[in-house]
């Protein structure tokens, strides 16, 4: 049973609801199709996801391993003599078969808690892929749409450089003509490696973007393939977070808490036996194979109690309490934490999506001021470098619109992982 924990009745910025963002299966949360399909793509070859999924493996083993002590155990073997004395001058040849069935009486419930411990650290390696593909699934998303937020912001920067080697050309054929000085050309050429050199870091930034999802996909570096364009990544207007409490049932990280919680409390369980005597019951059944009717059996209990140890047993059975007790305060913190990346995530969307208004807003007056600027220049009314001003405002807007749009974007993929949402078996 999980700690009791406080738990608000909502979140700060949300009434309280029924239904949650986190119960939309990821393939319908997200409307792409390319990104679905590297999604997809990224769960079959994850190496770190199948890193985990070997681990469950492993837990199944040892479950099994552990499960086998609920049953008696039968061996087997042979053994062959060969003897001379001054009895008997002649070799004595003795080949001997036997069988051993061995049970260990579990009377303290030593074995159940063995079993129990391994069942929950079986399970909390589940859970533990869970929270590897929703952190995946997040991840791929996130990456994606900083790769399309680059392409556009490549895009803005291409017709820049094309629409100042334009004033360029006109710079330079009045300075040819003597209607201007070399200052002007030297501004707009300078304004023009800032642009191109802008075009270089996003180029750059933009390859190994690709490489980063391409090592999530599980592979070496390739060119990603492009779906929907930045602007056409559409997400509800109104995203339902349900309540607070939900995050104790819908997120991995604070179910597997939990299930170490228990694991740790059988293995609780499996040190305090050991201030107990062991009963086991031991059965051979043989014959000598050269001489058949010389059959032997023999039917033994024993049981071994600890007489002194030296308060060793006393002092592993503190231990494990006082593991037990980190571990209730590790749970706590990772609901403490879940909570805040909720909350993080909530004031995230909303006033991106404040800001992603603002921008559209900024860029349209930055667009016009542009376009009036080179009017004013070109009647003579402002310098040259007024007009570069302007034209270098309007560009920061139009890359900064695209940041703030990503961001926003990402902050809904964040309030996703965040509420748990994502890592359900039928994924």
């Amino acid at each position: 049973m999980a700690p009791q924990t406080e738990s608000p009745a909502s979140f700060s910025t949300h009434t309280t609801d029924t239904l949650s963002l986190a119960d939309t299966e990821w393939w319908s949360f997200f409307n792409d199709p390319v990104l679905t399909d590297l999604i997809h793509e990224g769960l079959d070859n994850n190496l770190p996801l199948q890193n985990i999924i070997i681990g469950i493996k492993q837990s199944q083993l040892q479950l099994a391993i552990a499960k086998a002590q609920l049953y008696p155990e039968v061996n087997y073997g042979l053994s062959a003599e060969t003897s001379k004395t001054s009895l008997f001058p002649s070799f004595q040849n003795s080949v001997t078969a036997f069988g051993q069935v061995s049970y260990t009486i579990d009377v303290w419930g030593r074995i159940a808690n063995q079993n129990e411990a391994a069942l929950q650290a079986y399970l909390a390696t589940e859970m533990a892929v869970f929270e590897v593909k929703a952190t995946m699934v997040s991840q791929i998303a996130e990456l994606y749409f900083t790769l399309r937020a680059i392409d556009n912001q490549i895009n803005v920067s291409e017709q820049m450089e094309v629409s100042m080697e334009k004033y360029k050309a006109i710079i330079d054929a009045r300075y040819d003509g003597g209607f201007i000085s070399k200052v002007d050309v030297n501004q707009i050429s300078i304004s023009l490696k800032d642009v191109q050199v802008t075009l270089q870091s996003l180029y750059r930034g933009r390859k190994q973007i690709e490489n980063a999802i391409s090592t999530v996909l599980g592979s070496f570096p390739k060119e990603i393939p492009r779906g929907k364009k930045l602007e056409e990544q559409l997400f509800p207007s109104e995203l339902p977070v349900g309540v607070p409490a939900g995050l104790l049932r819908r997120r991995p990280s604070i179910i597997k808490a939990e299930i170490l919680l228990k694991a740790q409390l059988a293995s609780l369980g499996v040190a305090e036996t050991f201030k107990y005597p062991n009963f086991q019951i031991d059965f051979n059944l043989g014959a000598k194979l050269l001489d058949p009717s010389a059959i032997f059996g023999s039917f033994m209990g024993n049981m071994v109690g600890p007489l002194f140890n030296g308060n060793k047993i006393n002092n592993t059975i503190n231990i494990e309490e006082e593991q037990y007790n980190r571990m209730v305060l590790d749970y706590k913190q990772a609901y403490l934490l879940a909570f805040q990346e909720v909350e993080d995530a909530l004031i995230s969307i909303d006033t991106y999506k404040k800001e992603v208004e603002i921008r559209k807003l900024q860029l349209e007056l930055a667009e016009e001021a542009y376009n009036l600027a080179w009017v004013r220049y070109d009647e003579g009314a402002t310098s040259f470098l007024d007009f570069l001003n302007v034209q270098t405002t309007f560009f920061s807007v139009q890359l900064t619109a695209s940041e703030s749009y990503k961001s926003q974007l990402q902050s809904v993929v964040k309030l996703y992982l965040a509420l748990g949402g994502g890592w359900n078996q039928t994924n």
